[in-house]
């Protein structure tokens, strides 16, 4: 008897530990379409509510927003006169010959260095003396009760300018740049865009103009101490090309960008845009109201 009952202990301790040894599985119904769509159903009142709060906060976000104008202007690589070429057609004993259409020498197109420098410290530093220039920078703040910035010098100038002036290609392969840029004050959008084209540019022309007085000053010098008349022929000749750069530098024209359509403003703000702000707000009004449903009697 008493074995009979130690044989069924054992056995019921070892049908025990099978079914613990037996994993155990919990299996989730998934969700349908309807499912979602009864859940947004009974979500429905909360949902509309965070909506319509939405589309207050986004009503009062506008309000207190500044408004902005966007201005753009349009430039592209100047003309030859922003080339600088350089080489000549010399040959043994004969007159080096260069004309303007000659393409035979180098050219180091100076269009880039435009982009490239717009928005440096060099330009920044320039505009940065002009104190009406900086006091109508104090209108650039997100909300009408921002504190306005006036601690401006060349650096933060500089760091303005690259957040917020822009150059952007015109289309796909043009050599066109759309220069961009928003301020509340529309007069003073336009007007830096055209400060920022003239001081660049004349930086640029007045880089290129030291450097070619400091060639020309150095062949002068070549010139007085060479008595070998070949050596006089080519250094003639490099003068010659340098008094042409010379030249062309010091005409009164764009040397590095030309202005293919001059600043102009948009005719109303570009930004608060209504019809970004109140889609969004309302989008985000419908998934807090449908989350906090779920969260409350959904679970």
């Amino acid at each position: 008897m008493t074995t009979s009952n130690s044989s069924k202990h054992k056995q019921a301790e070892q049908r025990v530990g099978e079914r613990r040894a037996r994993p155990h599985y919990t299996v989730i119904a998934e969700k349908t379409l309807f499912d979602v769509l009864g859940e947004v159903w009974r979500a429905k009142y909360l949902m509309v509510g965070a909506t319509l709060l939405a589309v207050l906060l986004a009503f009062l976000f506008i309000g207190i927003s500044q408004p902005y104008y966007r201005a753009q202007m349009i430039v592209a690589p100047a003309n030859s006169i922003g080339m600088m070429a350089f080489g000549s057609t010399l040959g043994q004993g004969q007159e080096g010959t260069i004309s303007a259409g000659d393409v035979s020498g180098e050219s180091i197109d100076v269009f880039p260095v435009f982009g490239a420098i717009y928005s440096g410290t060099t330009v920044s530093s320039f505009l940065a003396q002009d104190k009406d220039f900086l006091r109508s920078l104090r209108d650039d703040r997100p909300f009408v009760f921002s504190e306005a910035k006036t601690n401006w010098d060349a650096q933060r100038l500089s760091e303005y300018l690259q957040k917020h002036v822009h150059l952007e290609p015109l289309s796909g392969s043009s050599s066109f740049r759309r220069l961009i840029y928003m301020h509340p004050d529309k007069k003073f959008a336009a007007d830096l865009l055209t400060r920022i084209h003239r001081v660049t540019d004349e930086m640029i022309r007045a880089r290129v103009l030291e450097e070619t007085n400091q060639r020309i000053k150095y062949i002068d010098t070549a010139l007085a101490k060479t008595n070998n008349p070949d050596h006089k022929r080519s250094l003639t000749a490099l003068l010659m090309e340098q008094e042409r750069q010379k030249m062309m530098v010091s005409l009164d024209q764009p040397y590095a960008a030309a202005i293919i359509e001059p600043a102009f403003v948009s005719s109303r703000t570009r930004w608060p845009d209504p019809f970004v702000i109140y889609p969004v707000f309302v989008i985000l009004g419908l998934a807090v109201g449908y989350m906090v449903a779920v969260r409350l009697y959904m679970r």
